[in-house]
């Protein structure tokens, strides 16, 4: 009966510390919070998620810490994350390949599998040359692409990449027809158009910011309604009467059914940390749109998002990715 009696109180401690660890009764947060981001680290995706998470520290009272998990284009961090208790003390970075991956097959995850918790940047696409070039306008590109279809290499940061998208998104408003090079991210696209090796180049305004500043590339359209404040003499694509360009953009979010406090908590945190001198000097050092958007907004924001993914990435890649 003496052992029958301690192996009941030894079970019901278990029991206890298992769901004190699994979803901690205390006032949130009482201990470190985890922020899981899916690239490698010293991308941008990196850079500011540690950035806010130093930030949201003190107004937390607790550390946050990052954890890197990259891999198939963010899928593995993004299955990781929704597939953990909603405690509040594991959330991830959400760039704008939470609503690509279903579309390209590599999870079955997306935002609707999210609490997603808030919008904190945009980076527009840009179509770059050598500025040694001929082309210095893009009308100049296209002719040349449309006298010669499938002559011209235009270089990405990978296949089904969203800067691959807007490739192919140029090539369907357009007409004209490239050749698509992947590379293993945009640093290396950029290096292989300096080096001559390609064509041109589809990437960030805030990675082709230094090039353009040291007279090495030109930028000779923003995939956009309107220009960027990056490339303030650099024509938007609309302003040439075509409607292409999809950004990147970044957020965080947790698993689905975060606790009202939890979520409210957090959201105020990145809130004032997005607010922040360090951060906005970030943002523009690095050529992204400091954009703060609210759980609701963000949510549909990237509903949308998913569901124009859905529709064109099956297309695009069936028709383009050469």
């Amino acid at each position: 009966m003496r052992r029958s009696a301690a192996l009941v109180l030894t079970l019901a401690a278990a029991l206890t510390h298992t769901s004190a660890c699994g979803r901690p009764t205390g006032p949130y947060p009482s201990r470190e919070i985890k922020l899981v981001i899916q690239s490698t680290p010293g991308g941008l995706s990196d850079t500011v998620s540690r950035v806010l998470a130093a930030l949201m520290e003190p107004e937390l009272g607790v550390p946050v810490v990052c954890e890197n998990r990259p891999g198939a284009a963010g899928a593995l961090a993004f299955s990781y994350v929704t597939r953990q208790a909603p405690t509040g003390y594991l959330i991830g970075h959400g760039p704008v390949e939470i609503a690509m991956v279903k579309a390209l097959g590599y999870a079955n995850v997306g935002p609707e599998d999210m609490d997603l918790l808030c919008l904190v940047t945009k980076t527009k696409p840009v179509l770059a040359v050598r500025a040694a070039g001929p082309w210095r306008r893009l009308e100049d590109f296209l002719q040349a692409a449309r006298a010669r279809p499938g002559y011209y290499i235009v270089a990405n940061s990978g296949t089904g990449s969203i800067w691959h998208i807007n490739a192919l998104l140029l090539e369907r408003e357009t007409g004209i027809r490239l050749v698509h090079c992947p590379f293993s991210g945009s640093s290396a696209a950029l290096t292989a158009l300096l080096g001559g090796h390609v064509d041109a180049a589809v990437a960030g305004t805030g990675e082709v910011g230094p090039h353009a500043k040291a007279g090495t590339l030109r930028a000779l359209a923003v995939f956009d309604e309107s220009r960027s404040p990056l490339f303030p003499d650099t024509p938007a694509v609309a302003e040439a009467g075509y409607r292409l360009g999809v950004s990147a953009w970044g957020g965080f979010y947790g698993p689905k059914g975060l606790a009202p406090e939890a979520r409210a908590k957090l959201v105020a945190a990145f809130r004032n940390a997005f607010a922040s001198p360090r951060f906005q000097a970030l943002c523009q050092e690095r050529g992204m749109e400091a954009i703060f958007l609210e759980p609701e907004p963000f949510r549909e924001f990237a509903l949308a998002q998913a569901a124009f993914f859905r529709k064109a990435i099956p297309e695009l890649l069936a028709g383009g990715a050469r």
